[in-house]
């Protein structure tokens, strides 16, 4: 059975068809409220080593289930589903001409992953229809919001509105102190099944290659003796991540303990990413993926906007029925016309 989220509510899924107790701070409450009314919290003044030491004291250690027998049981399959951490995808997306058929991509691989709930942020003051019919089709674990565009923002900094969205969400119905991983996957890429379970046992921030990213083949952090030392990517001069969105993961608890962890409106135009990591983490921190970042797992594939030079089919022939239909009327009007002139001359 599918199961909608389209409105918060207080259980959010531990795998499908199953739900989970959500818990929230007080202090993650008065963050939401001031961000959704659309100002900027006080920063506390705690200091970010403080945090940081709360945050190494937390035990990450994560067992892997060991391999088993294959059990028929459906209730036994149903007990391992419930053990892996949930995935939570948030995706942003807008009306466009391909804006079905990028998301029917992503459903398709999204689809074939374990315990995942996908998050998806229309842009604009509500729904649509024909995208919810598209989550509800896929069979995904999916919760449906919107997002307005922030007042007075640079419009380049795209989507920090629906990602902050999302991440507001999931600070009022999901208990950020269990484990779980977060990650932002925008619906114009295109993303290899391998990803997500490497993704899955992320213990604070995960990293890997991404393809096709400023004009590179791909960009990719680089490691020594296994630990990530520094990026192959544009302008790493400047930024302290020069990760690409698509190219990092986070551990939920990562913004259970920084309740300032948001895309703020003040991030500079191409730092959001490095500006966002920067408040939650350190280079140590990083955890490289996908065979020690030697593999590409996901790429920006998005499409081209169509050219549309012809009506589409059911447009034409509804508009060549209502011609023919026309036509008819007017050929049975002629005629009468004719009779009643006959008529008058005689």
């Amino acid at each position: 059975m599918i199961r909608q989220i389209v409105t918060p509510v207080s259980r959010v899924k531990a795998g499908k068809g199953r739900l989970r107790d959500s818990s929230l701070k007080t202090h993650e409450t008065r963050y939401f409220d001031s961000i959704e009314n659309d100002r900027e919290p006080v920063k506390t003044e705690s200091s970010f080593n403080a945090r940081m030491n709360e945050l190494e004291a937390v035990n990450y250690e994560q067992s892997i289930p060991h391999s088993r027998v294959k059990r028929n049981s459906a209730e036994e399959k149903e007990d391992e589903l419930q053990e892996l951490p949930i995935i939570h995808v948030i995706t942003p997306t807008y009306k466009r001409m391909n804006q079905i058929p990028e998301m029917t991509r992503v459903a398709n691989t999204l689809k074939n992953v374990k315990a995942l709930h996908w998050i998806v942020v229309e842009e604009g003051n509500q729904t649509l229809p024909e995208v919810k019919q598209l989550l509800t089709k896929s069979g995904i674990d999916f919760t449906y919001l919107s997002a307005r565009p922030y007042k007075n923002l640079n419009t380049s900094l795209k989507g920090i509105h629906q990602r902050n969205k999302a991440i507001f969400w999931l600070r009022k119905n999901v208990d950020l102190s269990k484990d779980g991983v977060v990650y932002f996957a925008d619906d114009d890429n295109t993303y290899d099944l391998e990803l997500f379970e490497e993704m899955r046992y992320t213990k604070k921030v995960s990293v890997w290659p991404v393809g096709f990213v400023s004009r590179r083949q791909y960009q990719t952090p680089i490691l020594k003796n296994g630990k990530v030392v520094k990026f192959n990517a544009w302008n790493t001069e400047n930024r302290k991540f020069p990760i690409d969105m698509a190219g990092f993961a986070l551990n939920t608890k990562m913004f259970y303990f920084n309740p300032q962890l948001y895309f703020w409106k003040t991030f500079r135009v191409g730092y959001q990413e490095t500006m966002f990591l920067e408040i939650c983490c350190l280079l140590r921190d990083l955890e490289p993926k996908g065979n020690g970042c030697t593999k590409v797992l996901v790429w920006h594939t998005k499409a081209r906007d169509p050219v549309i030079e012809h009506s589409s089919y059911n447009i034409t022939m509804q508009a060549s029925n209502n011609q023919k239909y026309e036509l008819e009327k007017e050929n049975e009007r002629v005629p009468s016309i004719r009779k009643s002139e006959k008529k008058s001359r005689s």
